[in-house]
């Protein structure tokens, strides 16, 4: 197993929504990561992997969003943990899935599923700060319009940087999936494209065998979960 191990003081803990909390940790000493890579906790005798939601621009902070449950028991004790510890224990950095993996010539097409947000994130606003001028898109799946928890600040990237183009699709008012959202809006530009997917793994497997299934190359896809794979 690779990836240090470091303490974590947590600086910010702030609902979301209401079942999703963002952490903002300040580490004893920063180990440094790319844009779209993960960290573990370490907590109970086991390891939980939460994506990076934040490019390492200078803070020295790593942010993560986690979907906080009643029913997840793992996390009710980090949480209890957190509150009463005040830190964490981190192993980090893991994951091939970043931006300074992609192709330098090809548009970017973001696909996420609720919290799988977050690498996203991470990755744009590295974009965002090298002023790359690769064209970019997202697709953001979520159940409801709340789950979009920071929907007003995507809209915002897609005022102000003509080359991005944000789509948002809710499984509450919609039976239409990413993938098929996708495929009507790239019918015929979709093997130019290359495509990073985040989320549950079961929806990220799902689109990734659709796209496939309607031309786009494997080697145009991205994602960590793949690793993960049973084959």
């Amino acid at each position: 197993m690779s990836g240090q191990i470091i303490q974590a003081q947590v600086e910010v803990i702030s609902p979301l929504t209401d079942s999703i909390v963002q952490l903002i940790l300040t580490p004893d000493e920063f180990v440094d990561y790319q844009a779209g890579q993960y960290l573990q906790i370490l907590f109970d005798g086991e390891a939980f992997s939460y994506s990076i939601a934040n490019a390492p621009l200078g803070s020295h902070k790593y942010e993560l969003h986690i979907r906080h449950s009643l029913d997840n028991p793992y996390n009710q004790r980090l949480f209890a943990h957190i509150k009463k510890q005040g830190s964490v224990t981190l192993r980090l950095p893991f994951g091939e899935c970043s931006i300074n993996h992609l192709a330098e010539e090809r548009p970017i097409m973001f696909i996420a599923g609720g919290t799988g947000f977050a690498p996203v994130k991470a990755m744009i606003e590295q974009l965002l700060a090298n002023a790359d001028r690769r064209p970019f898109e997202l697709y953001w799946g979520a159940r409801s319009q709340s789950d979009l928890y920071m929907d007003e600040k995507v809209s915002s990237w897609e005022a102000h940087v003509s080359r991005f183009n944000y789509f948002s699709l809710l499984a509450d008012e919609s039976k239409e999936t990413l993938a098929s959202h996708i495929l009507k809006n790239h019918a015929e530009d979709l093997t130019e494209w290359q495509m990073v997917i985040s989320g549950p793994f079961d929806m990220v497997y799902s689109t990734r065998d659709i796209l496939v299934a309607n031309g786009v190359l494997p080697n145009h896809l991205f994602s960590d979960a793949f690793s993960f794979e049973s084959k």
